[in-house]
């Protein structure tokens, strides 16, 4: 397996977990964001006020909806990861893929420390992950909005976004472990944001990791669908942040 020190690709190749249980994600929702970001309810209140509003209506709220989402199966998270030969080329990373390769460029920090994040792969692969809250979010929202609960499509989609982070959450600490790093070694980068750019590169994914195996699509703008869903690339070096170059 390709390896540099003590870090080695367990397998090289994509697996498909299927059975993630909400029981293991909800212990990864971020409350607070869901609360005072997501849903909206954070409007400049005291502490005091705060915490009031959570415990009177936010959490009954919550726990209410919650019951709907298990009763209903609202939400059923997948996901599709995998570890892949790789060579980096300059400022881009050449992905070996169990059909074909594919080609990934990344933008190189001007100032320093001049960083790119084809520098964090040095040990000879690298690994990248798909995960979704399935196709019943949009269907139950949509439910929702047709018998004017517009507030309750709302939430129904703050909480899938939630439970899409907590799927990735979920995968990245799998990656972790199967690699036998920290569980806070490393971090995992998108399409679509600063130091990984090209939406392009959502397509690539989706087809290194062979999305349509946990029920999703592409769109033509390079969007996942369902949406809420998540597609990253992973490192676990030392040197791996978050930055914008």
């Amino acid at each position: 397996m390709p390896s540099q020190g003590s870090i080695s690709a367990p397998f090289l190749g994509s697996r498909v977990i299927e059975d993630i249980s909400l029981d293991v994600l909800e212990a990864l929702v971020r409350k607070e964001v869901l609360f005072a970001s997501r849903w909206q309810f954070r409007q400049g209140q005291s502490a005091e006020e705060w915490s009031k509003l959570r415990q009177g209506k936010i959490e009954p709220l919550y726990e209410s909806l919650m019951s709907k989402v298990r009763a209903r199966k609202i939400v059923v998270p997948k996901a599709a990861y995998g570890h892949f030969a790789c060579e980096r080329i300059g400022n881009g990373l050449l992905i070996n893929g169990e059909r074909k390769d594919f080609r990934f460029d990344f933008p190189r920090e001007a100032a320093s420390p001049n960083r790119c994040i084809s520098d964090l792969f040095p040990y000879g692969f690298a690994s990248f992950m798909l995960v979704t809250a399935g196709p019943g979010v949009a269907k139950a929202a949509a439910a929702s909005f047709a018998e004017h609960r517009y507030s309750e499509a709302f939430y129904i989609k703050g909480l899938a976004a939630e439970f899409a982070e907590a799927a990735a959450s979920h995968c990245h600490r799998t990656i972790r472990q199967e690699l036998g790093v920290a569980e806070d070694a490393g971090c995992r980068y998108s399409p679509g944001y600063p130091a990984f750019p090209s939406l392009v590169d959502q397509k690539k994914i989706f087809e290194l990791l062979g999305g349509m195996r946990i029920g999703l699509e592409v769109t033509q703008t390079c969007q996942l669908v369902p949406e809420h869903s998540i597609s990253a690339i992973v490192s676990v070096d030392s040197n791996a942040v978050l930055f914008r170059p």
